[in-house]
């Protein structure tokens, strides 16, 4: 890793390749983890896409996926863009993949050109707001999917119409890797294809943006404490608001 390097192309291009973060046995386990909650949920009958699987929260089924939320070539960078509170606002697994045992319809994910970021008025909120981090459990390829997106579009603030036929560029690299964009850069998810392509995709942010779940009611304090400091903090158990100004003043707390 070089920080300076990574965060120069952040800011360039919007996006930054941190190759070799997690060995392929690593990643093949992670794989078969994954592929053990799909087939759960497919004999639930859970709302599924056959297009595009996915699962949320996935530290809920097994604790062994915050390795995958907290690192620290994520630390170094995410800290130095954002602050040393910055927190998680989202993580799942994706699978794009076309698959024939999915018997319940659901609604795929990220398919057409969009950002992650967010409008204020029709106008996106500044580059450098927010980050995403997917970790590729399988080889991106050109035949499996790889998640296109066009370099720079972070300084654009309009937003990308969905099914244009934009020049672009694809997310190649080994399982292992971590891609880390600028959540205002425009992109989309590959055409699913028969292959596998497992991936997590984790969400970051300042501590003052809301997370799309609440984590610490969700996971409530004895898993809570069983987190690290850091991963305390991903997860808002320091800054959650106070229930009033007789609780405590400040929303961020030191731990």
């Amino acid at each position: 890793m070089n920080l300076k390097k990574n965060i120069n192309e952040l800011n360039k291009y919007g996006i930054t390749y941190l190759p070799n973060m997690y060995t392929r046995k690593q990643c093949e386990n992670y794989v078969s983890l994954s592929e053990s909650i799909i087939k759960k949920f497919i004999k639930k009958k859970l709302p599924m896409a056959p297009d595009c699987q996915q699962i949320e929260n996935p530290f809920r089924h097994d604790d062994k996926y915050l390795n995958l939320i907290h690192n620290s070539s994520i630390e170094k960078i995410l800290s130095t863009l954002l602050d040393e509170n910055f927190i998680l606002i989202n993580s799942n697994i994706i699978n794009r993949k076309l698959r024939d045992d999915v018997p319940v319809g659901g609604t795929g994910i990220g398919d057409t050109w969009h950002t992650d970021s967010r409008y204020l008025g029709g106008k996106r909120l500044d580059k450098g707001f927010s980050y995403i981090a997917i970790t590729m459990l399988n080889d991106f390829t050109e035949k499996n999917g790889a998640t296109l997106y066009i370099p720079s579009s972070h300084f654009r603030r309009g937003i990308p119409e969905r099914h244009k036929n934009y020049k672009s560029q694809k997310m190649l690299g080994k399982a292992g890797t971590i891609v880390i964009f600028d959540s205002g850069l425009w992109h989309k998810g590959g055409e699913s294809t028969h292959n596998d392509r497992w991936s997590m995709y984790s969400y970051y942010g300042p501590w003052f943006v809301k997370p799309y779940f609440r984590f610490p009611e969700m996971l409530g304090e004895k898993f809570g404490k069983k987190l690290n400091k850091p991963l305390r903090r991903l997860f808002h158990y320091t800054s959650t608001p106070p229930l009033n100004e007789e609780e405590r003043k400040h929303t961020v707390i030191k731990e």
